[in-house]
């Protein structure tokens, strides 16, 4: 596959750097980093068109971690361990850069990559969401229009802050999901509210006053878009369009395949400051 040449100058300038730097090529060809003691790597869930199962829409990433013991950390420990602002922007960066990196090495079709923010991050940055991640991204010749940012279910429950954080995002180009937990919080996804992606439980799509509810939406705001999520089973009788399945009957979370050898082929100078992420 062809790789964007920023991307493949970076990825030249990882095999010959230091084995302390952040960013790495893992053991098994694959990008990873390191943070506070421990590894960092991506697994990928496919998101697949309600219409066509077989097809893959996107890929949302997850990060994953071990410690020296090659012991799991949890998404959840991993981020308790950024006990202030700047480890918490830092590690959240860090986690979406190597999702991006893992991706671009390996989705060379027209997929898009959903991105998760932590609620800690959107916490930790007053203003400007988006700005330094759209910096990496075109620092990496990738199109921000094939990334999805994915903001936490709490979020949705404050109207004005969600629309602050949306239009900032929109702002650089990066297309936005909202996670729903609940029927109430519908309330605040409206025909104003610049969002692309509603993800939901299938567990809610069971809910016929929820279901008339989302179809409204739907109606209203002719961009939105649903993915049914966690769903273990296949979903049988919605073949809309716009409507997306993601879950373990669709594909469980996996590393991607691409394997890169470490040897390097060219010697090349370039100006690695621009993945100096947290900043």
């Amino acid at each position: 596959m062809t790789l964007p040449a920023k991307t493949r100058l970076f990825i030249e300038s990882l095999k010959r750097t230091s084995p302390t730097r952040a960013i790495f090529i893992g053991e098994d060809g694959d990008i990873r980093a390191r943070w506070n003691g421990l590894i960092l790597y991506s697994v990928f869930q496919p998101i697949v068109k309600a219409s066509s199962t077989d097809t893959v829409y996107g890929y949302e990433a997850f990060i994953r971690a071990i410690d020296s013991s090659n012991n799991r950390i949890s998404p959840e420990q991993l981020f308790s361990k950024a006990t202030d602002q700047d480890s918490i922007t830092g590690l959240d960066r860090l986690c979406r850069t190597i999702h991006l990196l893992n991706f671009i090495l390996n989705v060379d079709g027209h997929e898009l990559l959903f991105l998760n923010i932590n609620e800690g991050f959107i916490n930790a940055v007053d203003d400007n969401h988006g700005v330094a991640f759209r910096k990496v991204v075109d620092s990496l010749g990738f199109s921000p229009n094939r990334i999805v940012i994915e903001l936490p279910a709490n979020l949705v429950k404050d109207s004005r802050r969600l629309h602050f954080v949306l239009q900032n995002y929109r702002l650089n180009s990066l297309e936005v999901a909202v996670n729903l937990d609940s029927t109430e919080d519908l309330k605040n996804v409206t025909a104003s509210t610049p969002v692309h992606y509603i993800k939901i439980n299938h567990s809610l799509i069971l809910d016929a006053d929820f279901k008339q509810k989302i179809q409204a939406v739907l109606i209203e705001n002719k961009e939105v878009n649903i993915v049914v999520t966690k769903n273990d089973l296949p979903i049988t009788g919605i073949d809309s369009n716009r409507y997306f399945f993601q879950g373990y009957a669709y594909g469980r979370p996996e590393a991607l395949t691409t394997v890169i050898s470490k040897d390097p082929s060219v010697e090349l100078s370039i100006d690695e400051a621009f993945l100096q992420v947290g900043g």
